[in-house]
Parts: C-alpha cells; sequence; structure tokens
C-alpha cells in the first residue's frame, strides 16, 4: 500500500513537469524553425491593458482603489480634483 501511495505521488508531481518541459522544448522548436523572436503572452479578449507605470497615486474615494493619476477617470468639484478608477465609481460619487 505505501509502494503505491509513493508511486501514486511521483506519478502526481512529475506528469505535469514534463508536461511543462515539454510544452518549453515545442515551442523553443517552433519558434527556431519558423526564425520567430519568443513574444511576450498575449492578453485575453476583452481585458484593459496594462496601466502605465509611474505617476503619483490617488486612492478613489468610492470603492478605496488606488488609481495612477495617468489613467484616472477625473472630476473637477468644488475646486478640488478627485481621481476614480472607472466611470462607474464617478457617477455614483457625483
Amino acid at each position: 500500500m505505501l509502494r503505491f501511495l509513493g508511486l501514486l505521488l511521483a506519478f502526481i508531481f512529475f506528469v505535469p513537469v514534463i508536461r511543462m518541459v515539454m510544452g518549453l522544448i515545442g515551442r523553443a522548436f517552433v519558434n527556431f524553425t519558423l526564425g520567430q523572436k519568443p513574444t511576450a503572452p498575449q492578453r485575453a479578449p476583452g481585458t484593459p491593458p496594462p496601466a502605465p507605470a509611474g505617476g503619483m497615486l490617488h486612492r478613489d474615494p468610492v470603492c478605496g482603489t488606488y488609481v495612477s493619476e495617468s489613467v484616472a477617470v477625473k472630476l473637477n468639484a468644488k475646486g478640488q480634483t478627485h481621481y476614480f478608477c472607472s466611470e462607474g465609481c464617478r457617477n455614483k460619487f457625483a
């Protein structure tokens, strides 16, 4: 029984590792034969683009998310600028 459990655990561990290594080898072979350079992973359809790095972070007054000035939805109210993570939060605030 103990031997069976050892083999089962080894199988559970080694199969994903072998699959990963084989996938890497396969991608490297395809890139080598087609003369392509490795590319960055593609985003899933419908996901927003990554926010640009840098800029000051401000806290969204509605949901509490911290958002960069460069990508924030802004609202000027009573002489003060408020920064929001989305138009939905801005509309809830207004």
